[in-house]
């Protein structure tokens, strides 16, 4: 391989092929190896499919935070140990407290899916606030406060970095039709032959940190 093409080799990132995987998906004709690559690399990274019980202490877990995060920063974060960075200047919302599980469903209701994954995955990233600085809730002129009270009750401002050891969990959304059925649970199968169920839901935890 001549040199210059090694270097483009290398270059591609985990990220950048997975994402691309997502973004091309059909619902008459899924990719599944888009689906069993994300569990490799996630594996790879040292995490694992949470159980019930790691969830449940993880929406307990009141010193924990929660936000929605782009898919291709998040596997970087977990593969390539790239830190994510956290900006804000004007003192607007982009975490949440856990607040048993009510700030988990606002992270993963608000806002929409990247477009690197061509908004068929969302991602929720639940985390320690270790290197997470300038934290403080809304004022009380944020407009959040008169349009959605009960997203501003939970929901709070902050800058700095989130490095992998900060992770407690990982949470991937996908559309119902656009993930393979031979992969959903038995109760999972049942809602969707009753049209009961619009997303599947994954969580993922560190091995380190399972129950």
């Amino acid at each position: 391989m001549p040199f210059e093409n090694l270097n483009t080799a290398r270059e591609i990132k985990k990220s950048n092929v997975l994402a691309k995987h997502f973004s091309e998906q059909v619902p008459e004709n899924l990719d599944v190896t888009a689906f069993t690559e994300l569990e490799s690399a996630l594996e790879q990274a040292g995490f694992t499919v949470a159980n019930t019980l790691a969830v449940q202490e993880i929406f307990n877990d009141s010193t924990l935070l929660c936000r929605s995060e782009n898919f291709s920063k998040t596997i970087d974060l977990i593969l390539d140990h790239i830190p994510l960075s956290i900006e804000n200047t004007d003192n607007h919302a982009n975490m949440c407290t856990m607040s048993a599980a009510s700030g988990y469903k606002v992270a993963m209701s608000e806002g929409f899916s990247g477009k690197d994954v061509g908004g068929l995955v969302k991602v929720v990233i639940t985390f320690e606030s270790t290197h997470i600085t300038n934290l403080g809730h809304l004022d009380a002129t944020n407009e959040l406060w008169q349009f959605k009270p009960q997203t501003a009750e939970v929901s709070i401002a902050g800058s700095g970095q989130i490095y992998p050891e900060d992770i407690a969990m990982i949470s991937f959304r996908f559309p119902i039709h656009f993930y393979p059925e031979d992969m959903l649970s038995e109760s999972e199968q049942e809602l969707l032959e009753e049209e009961k169920i619009s997303f599947v839901v994954r969580h993922y935890v560190q091995k380190r940190a399972t129950h």
